[in-house]
């Protein structure tokens, strides 16, 4: 049922994993709907595919009542001829009780039955591993549990090791799971899913992102409570809304409603009150249900809303009674003295009367001293138009927004929009525009182009109508294709307002570097954009515009590029828009990074996340969050970016979006200190991301992880035609800066791989004109290292040579810029050269300092490279291939094809193998035969192995399964 979530669940199958391996078994339990079930059947399939003998029993309740149930469920795979080993009283005792014979009326003899169970596990692990999993250990019926009891506190945990589940309640220990472990297995409590895990299950596709927030709240984490609210909310005519409680279905009454329906009315009544609450105390508990005689409008209203309740009839003394009662039933705990439910889904029982919960509401709001809580109560307390309620909804929503709490803001100011009478027509908009503005405060993107667009639609000003566009545009989360309408019509609505124009030509200078792919045309515009602020006053839009004006200008390769930044930093900065990702100081740390100066850049941005982390801006977060990962890996500080794209990547989906630097940065941050399959796959959603919003500033960016993970998994061709759409796509945009598409020394790079060395050649020689005539010094040193490698494979011996001191500056310079990625793949290219001279020394020297320089990066991935590349040295040094030459010739890539080929293996099945193309395939296969002066796969097995064609033929044979099946697939 949980299938989605498998992958999200890893972490718990190698914990259960490694307690198995190291205590002989393990106990994993939690509450009913946790996803046990789905973990043990995980855990079988991860065991099985390993090699193991798994037996599987999961016994439904229903089956605890019938003897030996679960042992003929556990043994069901194991056949008739694999009993034969026992001796006949224990083969007899043990068929019977499995039914496989007839059993006599006093059942089997337990003794031989026990020393069969103990026998024939025993006997199962002496030649292959054998895993027992047992799911639901509280529902396995005694006859079974006493046998398995027996043979596991007996059996050798090296060969038979078990994993057994329970269902339990929270804060208590598991009761029936503990007999069937072995004395050293380790309990696991499994926990809830967090909300990108929840969010991936199967069940709710197309849900808003707020709805499903709320699904995850209320199951807290629960996969079972959340498909089950999914289905209940899929009942419904329409979504239903933002404030109102969640509703349930008849399987999750059934399984709160026993405990609520033990409680007597008072006590239900209190509890209420409970759920209601934004902060529930026993004071304000009991200051709700105080004497009658302190009436408050409110509170009388409630009376008079729920004239069934037992309110009147309950008193302060009452709380503690009924508080005390509910801890009891484990429905509530207390702490000091604030209270809160044992489980979410209690409160959203409790609320499921729409009379009852406004009533409660109503009570609270009469005791309330905090005026932002008692305007809330107030207004969930009733429902339709309330101008005094909707004003006072207002004044609530902007107390909030100055105390920080941008939820409670947004959700006052949703409700001030929806009590606002509708024939007030100007504040309306107002406040629905005030409404957007608060939610994207609290980065609810869905509601902030919700209440713009609805502004759009109605009888706002032209200044308000501005206002909408433009957080239509911010809240659009890069996907910008869709607004082009809104500008035309945005024109005219301005009128003769400079500043309404300011503002719309920054917009539309947006748009045309995000979408449009304009570089040129966004530059203008947002220099038009800020001199019309200027004019306004508007110094937000004008360092916007600014900032905007000299990056687009900076990766445009123009010499003006610092002039509107350095206007932009010389004027008051602003505490709002303009101080975050897109501002002044954010666009210089970018700059300076790609000057190399990444210590000011790491500074800058260090300083802006911790102001936006103070305010709550969690797009500000995201974003500078990405821009310090590509400071850090440029800094070679991988475990630092690893760390940041885990929190970017958790935020980006606690707010529902997918930012296109988000998937960019997290890959490139895999690639150094992670996992190059997991960064392939988040370039590859990258670009499919980009495509479908239309993204132009991501697009290439996303192409250019892409073809660089492609070319570090040996496949250079693929990388080729990564970086060559990437490349197509900055000429067009007329992007000249090395480093702001950084496609130049992935391409060249592959291009010498595959051969193409006048083409790289060419690329080469621009891109690195372009770096020196920008200052660019780390980037023109990473382009003398693709020339130096194009120059050693296309000239021979004599360009080896040179191509060694090339390398040897570019390592200098990179080191001096503090840029230790780029100085370890020097050192690798330095190996490769000296390997292909011949000079093993000098090639594991490089490799080894590499090693070191990817070690202290926490460069994980390219650490494995260098070793590897040192590994296969030391075979060729240890004479496991007489013609050493040949294989320093080789490439890291031809030499896995050329030893797969002399293996027997055919195109298709290295590919495959290799995670390859055919096509590459050939084209290493051909550069191989010209390396080593070879016409076929015979002659090369000769010369690698001393094979004669009989002999590779013989390895072929032996190397396919019969039937002529192909290697297996990974």
């Amino acid at each position: 049922m949980f299938n989605a979530a498998q992958g999200e669940r890893s972490d718990v199958l190698e914990r259960l994993d490694a307690e198995l391996a190291t205590h002989g078994g393990a106990l994993l339990h939690g509450p009913v709907g946790i996803g046990k079930s789905f973990v043990a059947r995980s855990f079988a399939g991860r065991r099985r595919e390993h090699g193991d003998l798994v037996l599987f029993t999961g016994p439904e309740d229903a089956e605890s009542e019938l003897d030996h149930s679960a042992l003929a469920d556990l043994f069901r795979k194991v056949t008739d001829d694999r009993l034969l080993v026992l001796p006949e009283p224990q083969l007899s005792a043990l068929r019977q009780a499995l039914r496989r014979q007839e059993t006599p009326p006093k059942g089997p003899d337990p003794v031989a039955l026990r020393l069969a169970v103990l026998s024939m596990l025993g006997t199962l692990g002496a030649t292959r591993q054998v895993v027992l999993v047992i799911d639901a250990a509280h529902q396995v019926d005694r006859a079974s549990a006493r046998l398995l009891a027996f043979a596991v506190r007996r059996l050798d945990p090296a060969h038979v090791r078990i994993l057994v589940t329970e269902t339990t309640m929270p804060g208590t220990a598991p009761v029936a799971g503990p007999a069937l472990c072995p004395a050293a297995a380790r309990e696991v409590l499994l926990p809830p899913l967090s909300f990108p895990e929840l969010a991936v299950l199967p069940g709710h596709p197309g849900l808003p992102h707020w709805l499903l927030r709320a699904v995850y709240e209320v199951s807290a984490g629960n996969p079972l409570f959340a498909l089950e609210l999914t289905r209940a909310v899929a009942t419904l005519p329409e979504l239903p809304v933002r404030e109102e409680p969640l509703p349930l279905t008849g399987q999750l009454r059934a399984l709160v409603g026993g405990p609520l329906g033990e409680l007597d009315p008072a006590t239900r009544w209190v509890l209420l009150l409970t759920a209601v609450a934004a902060r529930p105390t026993l004071r304000r508990l009991r200051r709700a249900v105080g004497s009658p005689a302190d009436p408050g409008r409110d509170r009388e209203r409630g009376r008079a809303l729920a004239p069934c309740l037992p309110g009147q009839a309950v008193h302060e003394g009452d709380v503690d009674r009924a508080v005390a009662s509910a801890c009891r039933a484990g429905l509530l705990t207390v702490k000091g003295e604030l209270l809160s439910f044992t489980h979410p889904m209690v409160a959203a029982a409790l609320q499921s009367c729409a009379a009852e919960r406004r009533a409660a509401h109503a009570l609270l709001a009469g005791t309330e001293t905090d005026p932002v809580e008692r305007v809330r109560h107030i207004a969930l307390a009733t429902s339709g138009p309330d101008g005094q309620l909707a004003s006072a909804l207002a004044a609530g929503a902007e107390q909030a927004r100055r105390r920080g709490a941008t939820g409670t803001a947004a959700l006052l100011g949703r409700l001030a929009v929806a009590r606002t009478p509708a024939d007030r027509g100007a504040l309306v908009a107002e406040r629905t525009l005030t409404g957007a503005q608060l939610a994207y405060d609290a980065a609810d993107y869905e509601l902030t182009r919700e209440l713009a667009r609805r502004v759009l639609s109605g009888r706002a000003s032209p200044a308000q109508r501005v206002q909408a566009c433009v957080l239509v545009i911010h809240a659009s989360n890069q996907d910008l294709h869709e607004t082009a309408y809104i500008f035309d019509e945005m024109l005219v609505s301005a009128g003769d307002d400079l500043g309404l124009h300011a503002q719309l030509h920054y917009a539309r200078a947006l748009r045309a570097h995000i979408t449009d792919g304009e570089t040129s045309l966004a530059r203008v515009e947002a220099a038009r954009a800020a001199g019309l602020a200027c004019r306004a006053q508007d110094r937000t839009t004008e360092l916007m515009a600014l900032s905007l004006e000299a990056f687009t200008a900076a990766v445009l390769g123009r010499g003006d590029a610092r002039q509107p930044l350095a206007r932009a930093l010389s004027m008051p900065q602003d505490s709002g828009l303009s101080g975050g990702h897109n501002g002044p100081r954010a666009i210089k740390a970018r700059l300076d990074l790609f000057a190399d100066r990444h210590g000011e850049a790491a500074a800058e941005l260090a300083s802006l996340l911790q102001r936006a982390r103070d305010s709550g801006t969690v797009e500000d977060v995201i974003f500078l969050l990405c821009a310090l990962i590509d400071v850090d890996l440029r800094a070679g500080r991988s475990a630092a970016a690893l760390t940041s794209a885990d929190e970017v990547t958790r935020l980006s989906r606690e707010i529902g979006v997918c930012h296109g630097p988000v998937l960019h940065s997290v890959a490139l941050a895999e690639a150094a200190g992670g996992d190059l399959t997991r960064a392939a796959a988040l370039a590859r959603e990258g670009v499919r991301t980009s495509l479908a919003r239309h993204d132009q500033i991501f697009l290439p960016l996303a192409l250019c992880s892409l073809g660089h993970v492609q070319l570090r998994s040996q496949d250079p061709a693929g990388a080729v035609e990564s970086l060559e759409r990437a490349r197509e796509i900055a000429e067009r945009r007329g992007i000249v800066d090395p480093l702001a598409v950084p496609w130049a020394v992935d391409l060249a790079e592959a291009l010498v791989a595959v051969g193409e060395y006048t083409r790289a050649a060419a690329l080469t020689g621009a891109a690195l004109a372009a770096a020196e005539r920008l200052g660019r010094g780390g980037v023109a040193a990473s382009l003398r290292r693709a020339e130096a490698l194009q120059g050693a494979a296309a000239t021979g011996r004599d360009g080896a040579r040179q191509a060694v001191s090339v390398l040897r500056q570019a390592a200098d310079c990179h080191r001096g810029h503090g840029l230790r990625i780029e100085y370890g793949r020097d050192l690798l290219a330095l190996g490769a050269v000296e390997r292909r001279r011949r000079r093993t020394t000098p090639a594991a020297t490089a490799w080894q300092q590499a090693a070191t320089v990817f070690r202290e990066c926490g460069a994980h991935a390219w650490l494995h490279q260098a070793t590897a590349e040192l590994a296969r040295l030391e075979r060729c040094d240890a004479g496991e291939n007489p013609e050493g030459g040949i294989i320093h010739a080789l490439t890291a890539t031809e030499y896995r094809v050329a030893t797969m080929v002399t293996s027997g293996a055919t195109n298709r099945e290295i590919a495959t193998s290799l995670f390859l193309a055919v096509k590459t395939v050939e084209a290493n296969l051909t550069r191989i035969y010209r390396k080593a002066g070879v016409r076929s796969r015979t002659e090369l097995g000769v010369l690698l192995h001393g094979r004669t064609a009989p002999q590779l033929l013989a390895s072929r044979s032996a190397a396919r399964p019969a039937g002529g099946a192909g290697l297996p697939s990974l």
